[in-house]
């Protein structure tokens, strides 16, 4: 049987019975507040949940959502994963009772992220990057009311990150424009190397990310043997451990793994490249190492290439060309939109980047579709617009 007791702040406190000793329950602003808490809980008594478990703090659950997830993730998502709970989600409310956390407190932390200022006067965190911290803190509150059931209610449920117009400028899909990839690739082609001036190694990297829209992650896993015929099967991916030794991991998802056609050109390139390789590789001075995973995309020593030397070393190569640097995944978009205003269907834009659902395509690339859109409904009211003026005529006239 609950108790209820006026406390001298104006406050009741409820308090329940479990295995002959009493537990509170909160504090509340009104009687009936604390007497449909107090139905709550004993409630939960009654199904055989402890109320011990209310008394929670935020980490322990964090703890155990965490392990929970990670059963559910691939090596090539968990550890950043793990690093975005340890960093950001695990000390947003330590040492507060999870039943303590309210709406207002979590909206207030997402809001730091939103307003917290970087170099240049930037915000420090991308609107996608407060989205992702914001979706993980409500996936930490699902986990403590739908699988521990130690909340009623999830009070980051519904909740958004407040958007800052500066903010939203930051996640415009940047990309080439054909005549900039042009730009660019053609000083890449003309571009001698001081140690091996036939190796040009960026300048097919960049060539073969543009042609087939691979992230640099898969880009800089792809053996030779991935290549049969016409056809280029993406299955791994390259990244770095703790020690920044590079490992091979599965795909981000199922969708990411696909077979894509490559073009003539492309082939002709690649072809071209490989036999430069192996003409290095075969040389009596031994200067030139193989790779022993068979990559295409190899530095003379048969070493994989590392992301961040790869962004650094591309942005250099766009400011000789005086070209804009967008980034590696600027590639990635830039096949996308070239595709799409080829007149490629979304969905078959969709399958060739491995997207796990056609939205994801049409979401990122809204803007450019809309353009193309409106080009299309241009000439489509151009071509059915009345030609002869005794045409024109009868169209007013209706």
């Amino acid at each position: 049987m609950a108790t209820f007791r006026k406390l001298p702040s104006g406050k009741w406190q409820a308090r329940v019975s479990e295995n002959g000793k009493e537990f509170s329950v909160g504090t509340f602003r009104t009687k009936k507040e604390a007497e449909i808490e107090a139905g709550k809980a004993e409630e939960r008594i009654y199904y055989g949940q402890t109320l011990k478990d209310r008394q929670l703090l935020f980490e322990e659950v964090v703890d155990r959502w965490a392990k929970y997830k990670l059963r559910q993730l691939k090596d090539s998502t968990a550890e950043q994963f793990e690093m975005n709970v340890r960093l950001h989600i695990r000390p947003a409310f330590r040492g507060k009772k999870i039943m303590k956390v309210k709406r207002d407190d979590i909206k207030e932390w997402i809001q730091g992220y939103v307003d917290k200022m970087g170099k240049n006067n930037k915000p420090k965190y991308s609107y996608g990057t407060c989205v992702k911290y914001l979706s993980l803190m409500k996936s930490v509150f699902h986990y403590a009311v739908y699988e521990m059931e130690v909340l009623e209610k999830n009070p980051a449920d519904r909740l958004r990150v407040p958007v800052k117009d500066s903010t939203k400028k930051e996640e415009k899909v940047k990309f080439f424009s054909l005549f900039e990839l042009e730009k660019l690739l053609s000083f890449m082609e003309r571009y001698k190397h001081q140690r091996f001036k036939e190796y040009q190694l960026y300048y097919v990297l960049m060539y073969f990310l543009s042609r087939t829209g691979l992230r640099i992650s898969e880009a800089l896993a792809i053996r030779w043997t991935d290549i049969k015929g016409n056809q280029l099967t993406v299955e791994r991916q390259a990244s770095r451990n703790d020690n920044r030794d590079v490992k091979i991991t599965t795909l981000k998802n199922t969708s990411s793994y696909r077979a894509i056609r490559l073009d003539e050109t492309l082939l002709k390139v690649l072809d071209a490249f490989k036999t430069i390789q192996q003409s290095l590789i075969n040389n009596e001075d031994k200067e030139f190492i193989a790779n022993e995973d068979g990559i295409v995309f190899q530095n003379y020593r048969g070493l994989y290439l590392r992301q961040t030397v790869v962004r650094e070393v591309i942005k250099e190569y766009c400011m000789k060309a005086d070209v804009d640097y967008k980034g590696t995944h600027g590639f990635r978009h830039t096949h996308a939109v070239l595709l799409l205003e080829a007149g490629a269907s979304l969905i078959f834009v969709s399958k060739r980047l491995g997207h796990k659902t056609i939205k994801t395509t049409s979401d990122t690339y809204l803007s450019i579709t809309e353009k193309i859109e409106e080009d299309e409904l241009e000439k489509f009211a151009s071509y059915t617009a009345p030609k002869s003026k005794s045409a024109r005529n009868r169209h007013e006239v209706f």
